[in-house]
């Protein structure tokens, strides 16, 4: 493979040499895989499995079902900071939404990381829950960033701790040589980004404007976004990448 790997080199121009540079400094960004501590497949594959499950338990108002997806003494803190313990009271707190509202939740995972402060895998994405209440039929649309804490016991996962919060999405727009080689060193730092705190990411170019490329991302907190962005390694890859000049970044309010 490598053999194929240099005849694709010395093909390509010196722009090629630069995306190489680049490559082989965002492949210190795949440490992230290494982090998950002897994750294997199979626990990956049964934590995205439980995620679906869940969504299901919960759109079916399976009480009893949704209980036994947490520990004994488990901890959900919404968004606003309040905080629910033990899984009996995570289901009593379910029970009175559905009593409440009729809504649909929607999750879109983004990756499984290893959290040396909770000794355990987190599973993260974003959540959105839409409907409306039964009384008065007032509109119901919620959103953010979800962090399940993930325990297995007795060959089962279990959520220990959930953590809800609010969504920081971020526009970053830029001229760029060659939005091809661009959007190829783009795609190889995704394991950085989703690293430093990225949840999910859109790109692409202006209609008018093809030299112009634009990144739509959401991200943990606005405080992970300012420390990645910050990354003088980050200000090189760009360069290497073909950035011209200096990045636009505009912070979104969602209210």
């Amino acid at each position: 493979m490598m053999q194929k790997f240099m005849t694709l080199y010395k093909l390509k121009n010196s722009n090629m040499k630069s995306l190489f540079s680049l490559m082989v400094l965002l492949a210190g960004s795949f440490t992230v895989f290494s982090n998950l501590q002897a994750q294997s497949i199979s626990d990956e594959l049964e934590i995205q499995a439980f995620t679906r499950n869940f969504l299901v338990a919960y759109n079916a108002q399976d009480l009893a079902g949704l209980q036994k997806m947490y520990t004994e003494y488990a901890v959900r803190i919404d968004a606003d900071g309040k905080e629910t313990t033990g899984a009996d009271q995570i289901a009593d707190y379910f029970s009175k939404q559905f009593i409440n509202n009729n809504t649909t939740l929607l999750l879109k995972p983004s990756g499984i990381v290893w959290s040396d402060a909770e000794h355990a895998f987190v599973a993260r994405g974003t959540y959105e829950i839409f409907g409306n209440t039964h009384v008065y039929d007032i509109k119901i649309h919620e959103s953010g960033a979800y962090f399940n804490t993930m325990i297995k016991e007795k060959d089962e996962w279990k959520i220990g701790k959930t953590v809800l919060a609010p969504l920081v999405k971020v526009v970053v727009y830029h001229k760029v040589k060659d939005f091809t080689e661009w959007k190829w060193a783009f795609k190889m730092g995704q394991p950085m980004r989703f690293s430093a705190g990225e949840l999910s990411s859109e790109i692409g170019v202006l209609r008018d404007d093809p030299t112009t490329a634009y990144v739509i991302s959401e991200w943990i907190s606005l405080e992970r976004f300012q420390a990645y962005f910050a990354n003088p390694d980050l200000a090189k890859a760009m360069q290497e990448a073909g950035v011209i000049g200096k990045p636009t970044v505009m912070v979104l309010d969602g209210e």
